[in-house]
């Protein structure tokens, strides 16, 4: 049995340490002994985790594969490192280095070991830096193209998207905010030993984001002891060519990736909110979209997102599900307005058309009928003349 000090809260007045109880009451006398948090929870550490009670305290061990990123009371996370080798045609140019650095980190975190010496795990304030520089420049790169190809769009946001769900619960702060010529990037981090709830919001100088705590936590029964979520903007990736039919098409916002330490992003229960400044102000109604790479290199689609409010400066869109998002300017539904017009006045021609041969018609009827009538008048009157 272990005893601890007792905290002072004043004259008289006496309770045990964090970590302590006082199995009986007694005034006179304090008996503290050690509280068992494995004993008393089990799912401390997760269903792959090992708990392990410390005099005050407990900690988390976890398997090889699994991981609590460093915090050595938060349940056991699956953690694939295999996701962060590079691959031949696969990487972008200038992740090579990064890549393999998220891959030693993580080989770290969940207790693998590389074929050779591993490096010392990186913080997570370096990490997001080094992702946010690197993105940079792969922009400019992209820019020196005259437009951003979709497979290179794509294997930009895969790389994004996985790298900030490794780096995000490394972060030291609940708010981390970084700012460069090209990309922008906001993360909010819990650390609670219950899920956090309520709404959540977060902003940067184009896009600003409105969601809830529920939506980011998602499964209660699988929360980690943490949550996050994540706003990042890119500014130079507003014109991308098509590679089917070669046309270019033109962004009316900055492109912004969420995330979120919920996996199950694909049909979320409520929708998440995103207020995009347009880039120019402008009256043609924009589309709001996301990047979809489930069928070919990459589009942008609207599957799951529609257009709350829009005005010439500003649109809210809502959507189902969370991705790389953005405003698409309505050169597609000017295009289609144009042919619907097109179809309205032929059908009004047609149905003109219609009436005028209906009327002749009827016109030609009615005299073919009143001629009949006249002539046989006319031999019945001759008839009776005869007689």
């Amino acid at each position: 049995m272990a005893t601890a000090l007792l905290k002072d809260q004043g004259p008289r007045v006496t309770r045990c340490a964090n970590g302590f109880s006082q199995p009986y009451s007694n005034p006179g006398f304090l008996n503290c002994i050690d509280i068992d948090e494995c004993f008393e929870n089990q799912h401390f550490c997760g269903q792959r985790g090992i708990c392990v009670n410390q005099v005050g305290s407990y900690l988390c061990k976890c398997p090889t594969g699994f991981s609590n990123y460093g915090n050595r009371q938060t349940q056991c996370a699956e953690l694939n490192c295999d996701q962060y080798e590079t691959q031949p045609g696969q990487t972008l140019p200038g992740f090579d280095s990064f890549l393999s650095l998220l891959r030693n980190n993580c080989l770290v975190l969940n207790n693998s070991t590389l074929s050779g010496p591993t490096r010392p795990l990186s913080t997570g304030d370096g990490l997001l830096t080094l992702l946010v520089n690197t993105t940079d420049v792969l922009q400019l790169d992209l820019q020196s193209n005259g437009h951003r190809s979709s497979s290179e769009v794509t294997k930009l946001l895969r790389t994004i998207e996985i790298s900030i769900r490794l780096i995000a619960p490394l972060l030291t702060e609940n708010m981390t905010r970084i700012e460069t010529n090209l990309t922008e990037v906001e993360i909010m981090v819990r650390r609670e030993k219950t899920p956090p709830k309520g709404p959540v919001s977060l902003t940067n100088e184009n896009t600003q984001l409105d969601t809830t705590w529920e939506t980011v936590v998602g499964d209660d029964q699988n929360y980690p002891g943490f949550a996050f979520v994540v706003l990042l903007s890119y500014k130079n990736l507003d014109s991308l060519k098509d590679n089917t039919s070669h046309q270019s098409q033109q962004l009316m916002s900055s492109a912004a990736t969420v995330s979120v330490s919920n996996s199950n992003t694909t049909n979320l229960p409520q929708p998440v909110n995103l207020t995009f400044n347009h880039l120019q102000s402008s009256d043609v109604d924009p589309t709001c979209v996301y990047w979809s790479d489930e069928n070919g290199p990459g589009v942008w689609s609207g599957r799951g997102c529609t257009s709350v409010m829009s005005n010439s400066t500003h649109t809210v869109c809502s959507c189902n599900h969370l991705s790389t998002f953005a405003l698409l300017k309505g050169i597609h539904q000017r295009k289609g307005s144009g042919q619907l017009l097109l179809v309205m006045w032929v059908g009004v021609f047609v149905a003109l058309t219609c009436v005028v041969l209906s009327l002749i018609t009827t016109l030609w009827c009615r005299f073919v009928s009143r001629k009949r009538r006249g002539g046989h008048r006319r031999q019945q009157d001759v008839q009776l003349h005869r007689k």
